[in-house]
C-alpha cells in the first residue's frame, strides 16, 4: 500500500507473524525510478527473503524492464498491480483498469514473466464494475502466463473499498485455477481470516487496510 508499507512497517509486520510483505506500489515508468520517493520504496536493508516489490504501469515492454530492475535491487519476488482503483492510476491505463482488456493483461503478464526468473505474483479485483466481472478469466489467463500466485480484492474497480466483499467470487477464481489464490478484503481479524479461508478455499488471506495502524493483527 502505497504510503504505508514502507521498510519500517513491513519489518515490523514480520516480527507480527506475516508470512510475506510487499513494498508500496512501484511505478514502471523508468523516468520515475531515481526519485527519492522511489528509491525509498525499494530500500530493503536488511530485510528478510523473501523480498516482494509490486510495480505498476500499462505497457509490456516497460514492466518487463521494471521488474529487472528491482531484480536488481534486490527485489526476489515480482508482484503485478491490476487491482489499484486509484483515479490517477486507472487514467493512465493501469491497475485495476487493466482488467478491461483481457488481451493486454495476456501481454504484460507473458512479458514480465519472460524477462526474470523470480516467481511473480498477481494482484487482481473481481472486475471493473459489477456488470463486468471477470476474475475467473483473468486467473486463468494469468496461469496460462506462468504466474505464480494471484491475489484477489473481492470488490469491483467502481466498488473501491465499500460494500461487501465477493467471497463467493473468489471461492470460483479458487475452483477455476490451480495456482495460489489468496484472499484479500475486509479480513479485520482472526476471526474472519479463518471463516474467509474456508468460505473460498484460498490458500492465504491477505490483509492490507486491517493492518493500517494495527500491525499486531498478524500475531
Amino acid at each position: 500500500m502505497a504510503g504505508v508499507t514502507d521498510l519500517p512497517f513491513r519489518q515490523l509486520c514480520r516480527e507480527m507473524g506475516a508470512g510475506l510483505v510487499v513494498s508500496e506500489m512501484v511505478a514502471a515508468d523508468p523516468s520515475t525510478w531515481d526519485t527519492r520517493k522511489s528509491r525509498l520504496r525499494i530500500q530493503f536493508g536488511d530485510e528478510p527473503a523473501p523480498r516482494s516489490v509490486q510495480i505498476a504501469g500499462y505497457d509490456p515492454q516497460m514492466m518487463a524492464a521494471a521488474a529487472q530492475f528491482n531484480i536488481a535491487q534486490g527485489a526476489e519476488i515480482i508482484d503485478i498491480n491490476m487491482g489499484c482503483p486509484a483515479k490517477k492510476v486507472c487514467k493512465r491505463a493501469a491497475g485495476s483498469a487493466l482488467l478491461q482488456d483481457p488481451q493486454l493483461v495476456a501481454n504484460i503478464l507473458q512479458a514480465v514473466v519472460e524477462a526474470v526468473d523470480v516467481p511473480v505474483t498477481l494482484k487482481i479485483r473481481t472486475g471493473w464494475d459489477r456488470q463486468n466481472r471477470n476474475a475467473v478469466s483473468i486467473a486463468k489467463i494469468a496461469e496460462e502466463a506462468g504466474v505464480a500466485a494471484l491475489a484477489v480484492h473481492g470488490r469491483t474497480r467502481a466498488c473501491r473499498f465499500v460494500g461487501e466483499v465477493e467471497y463467493d467470487t473468489i471461492a470460483a477464481v479458487v475452483e477455476a485455477v490451480s495456482m495460489p489464490v489468496i484472499a484479500n478484503g475486509d479480513i479485520t481479524s482472526p476471526e474472519k481470516a479463518v471463516q474467509v479461508l474456508e468460505h473460498t478455499g484460498a490458500a492465504a488471506v491477505m490483509i492490507g487496510r486491517g493492518a493500517h495502524g494495527n500491525p499486531w493483527i498478524f500475531s
